[in-house]
């Protein structure tokens, strides 16, 4: 599931989903997962977010309509929910094996996190890369706002991945996201609980494979971080690779063990074939320039809490970091 199909695009060369010939089919499909798990028997759905692409609807960057669209699909897939063509025929997904699998990297991570803890049945494992799980941290800590973010960032973003000729009609959605963003304050609203999948962690009850960037200055680190905590926490199956990239496909940076490990990924847990990917080391860790070494739990074993306290600026400079606190001075960030 994206929303960027058709606006932005998937993968570093930009691909769009497009009827090259005119006849009413798709003849170009966005990065490599068809191309590689088609001819091994897969389907692959490439469902366009509401609001995008041709779906109908306003996007809402991160709200609940935003994952209503794979609820959908997952309830079609398994004969819970009615699908139609364009001509009005009923189309059944009578060749489904009651097994689905969501993976993507960014928006399309951040759909997985929010479909999944839904406990949608049907959803088998999600493999979110460098994804989402809170909206509120991914743009704000403690209510300063992150990368220097735009005023009413979630409407622009909405306007961004929405078609051109829709944008119009999606303006009183954006309207709305403006006036209830909290931008004014900076503080956790509705609109950001709303957005937070942190708290319906519990619903999670699937295996998930992360995988993240350690210099990812987008999707920042808290967001896998809290999400592999608390999957660790309930001793869910769970597999983490971690990056010395920013944001990145796992297949741009690692490609053959890429390929071949979220194809055993898959393998297992959407037709049971048992190929030994959970008795392997759970974390994969690059330390150096493609160099990985492999651990059995993040944090690494040895591993101790830093705290680093918060210098303040002076007449010449910015403020910075200390290992130790100042005299009477209690800001600290960990």
């Amino acid at each position: 599931a994206s929303p960027y199909f058709t606006t932005l695009c998937r993968g570093n060369e930009s691909e769009c989903i497009a009827d090259v010939d005119g006849d009413g089919l798709n003849d170009r499909w966005p990065l490599f997962y068809d191309n590689y798990f088609v001819p091994r028997g897969y389907a692959v759905i490439l469902l366009h977010m509401v609001g995008t692409g041709f779906s109908t609807g306003c996007p809402t960057t991160g709200g609940a309509p935003d994952v209503a669209g794979p609820v959908a699909a997952i309830d079609w897939l398994n004969g819970r929910r009615q699908a139609f063509d364009a001509a009005g025929n009923e189309v059944v997904a009578d060749w489904h094996n009651g097994k689905t699998g969501m993976i993507g990297k960014s928006y399309d991570g951040t759909l997985p996190n929010g479909t999944a803890v839904t406990g949608i049945d049907g959803l088998a494992t999600i493999v979110p890369i460098s994804a989402i799980s809170s909206w509120y941290w991914y743009t704000r800590l403690a209510g300063a706002r992150l990368n220097g973010w735009h005023n009413n960032y979630p409407s622009l973003l909405s306007n961004t991945v929405t078609n051109p000729d829709r944008r119009t009609y999606c303006a009183p959605l954006r309207t709305i996201l403006n006036n209830t963003d909290g931008d004014e304050s900076g503080d956790y609203t509705p609109f950001w609980a709303e957005r937070d999948y942190m708290p319906l962690i519990d619903n999670i009850d699937v295996p998930v494979f992360i995988v993240h960037g350690l210099q990812d200055d987008n999707v920042k680190t808290n967001q896998f971080g809290e999400l592999w905590y608390a999957l660790q926490e309930r001793d869910l199956p769970r597999k983490l690779w971690l990056t010395r990239a920013g944001h990145e496909e796992a297949f741009d940076f690692r490609r053959p063990e890429w390929v071949s490990t979220i194809h055993r990924w898959f393998d297992h847990w959407l037709f049971g074939i048992e190929n030994g990917i959970m008795q392997e080391p759970r974390v994969d860790v690059e330390t150096g320039p493609d160099v990985w070494e492999a651990h059995h739990r993040w944090p690494l074993l040895g591993t101790t809490p830093t705290h680093l306290w918060l210098r303040p600026g002076t007449d010449t400079g910015p403020g910075g970091f200390g290992l130790q606190r100042l005299p009477g001075k209690m800001i600290q960030s960990t």
